[in-house]
């Protein structure tokens, strides 16, 4: 007979007394995804860099329409609140984390999680709503984009994969361009 391993569900005011208490510190690099707390991956020197410079590019062009937002957190529901590389957002969210209304395009830098952003991630932020993701996959050397969320599946519709070498633009701003060559020096 197998024994079942309990595990216990958090939800996001659970996981800030966590840190208010102490258990959890300012500088762990955890998130809340699906009621768990999960341990992310140290930040490599190659996934600050392109961060880094995706941030300027996207704040460089955003002209007042969006803000960026850089490793912070997005309240997705009671048991979601991840911490994406990036988010573009709309102004309104001011005082308070964006919600998935307002999120305008989520980026994920991988350069050795990407099996837990698509597993993980992805599968949340679809059922959220959130109307965009991109991973840029450094191992790759490619950005995929999904866009067109389907909530009951928990995917997207359209996926595609750019080159290094391939413009992209976000669906809401497509003006807004940004190249991977531009972003691995």
């Amino acid at each position: 007979m197998a024994t079942e391993i309990a595990t216990r569900r958090f939800n996001v005011r659970e996981f800030h007394k966590l840190a208010e208490l102490g258990i959890l510190g300012e500088d762990d690099r955890v998130e809340l995804l699906d009621g768990q707390i999960m341990v992310m991956a140290p930040i490599g020197e190659n996934h600050r860099t392109v961060v880094d410079l995706l941030a300027e590019l996207l704040t460089d062009q955003r002209r007042g329409r969006y803000l960026v937002a850089a490793q912070n957190p997005v309240l997705i529901d009671d048991g979601n609140e991840p911490q994406p590389d990036l988010v573009l957002y709309d102004r309104a969210a001011i005082g308070r984390h964006p919600t998935p209304a307002d999120v305008f395009l989520i980026v994920e830098v991988s350069d050795t999680s990407l099996d837990y952003d698509q597993r993980s991630k992805i599968p949340v932020y679809a059922a959220a709503g959130i109307k965009e993701v991109w991973i840029i996959d450094l191992a790759s050397c490619c950005i995929q984009t999904y866009r067109n969320p389907y909530t009951a599946g928990r995917g997207y519709a359209t996926v595609e994969t750019h080159d290094r070498e391939s413009w992209v633009s976000p669906l809401a701003f497509p003006d807004v361009r940004v190249r991977l060559h531009d972003l691995l020096r």
